[in-house]
């Protein structure tokens, strides 16, 4: 009977210890965030300065309408409000495409800077 009892405390001890080692959902779940951005996440009106291009940020993750973003020397446009498929470009080489579906948005830039 001794037996029985440590044999079902050790079972019970091994179950909780099994359900305490699942891990947490980590970040690496979750599209990263540039780190100038995450002030701005659903904050329309908001300014961002991209440092690095190209970019692609998540809507899911990370909510840019109305948001205006730039690039260093090559201007910005802020994400237009409603779907997808809008794509903003200037004389600059700086591009800021929101995708039809997911929203998504994607900077870049491109050639040289100015009307060259």
């Amino acid at each position: 009977m001794k037996r029985m009892a440590v044999l079902a405390l050790v079972l019970a001890a091994g179950a909780v210890a099994g359900c305490a080692s699942a891990a947490p959902p980590t970040s690496a779940a979750r599209p990263a965030i540039p780190p100038e951005f995450r002030a701005a996440c659903g904050h329309p009106g908001a300014k961002v300065e991209v440092r690095k291009v190209p970019v692609t940020i998540s809507h899911a993750a990370c909510d840019l309408t109305g948001v205006a973003i730039s690039y260093r020397n090559r201007g910005g446009a802020a994400v237009p409000h409603g779907g997808g498929g809008t794509g903003v470009g200037n004389s600059f080489g700086f591009e800021l495409t929101v995708h039809p579906g997911s929203l998504d948005v994607t900077i870049t830039v491109t050639g040289p800077a100015g009307n060259a």
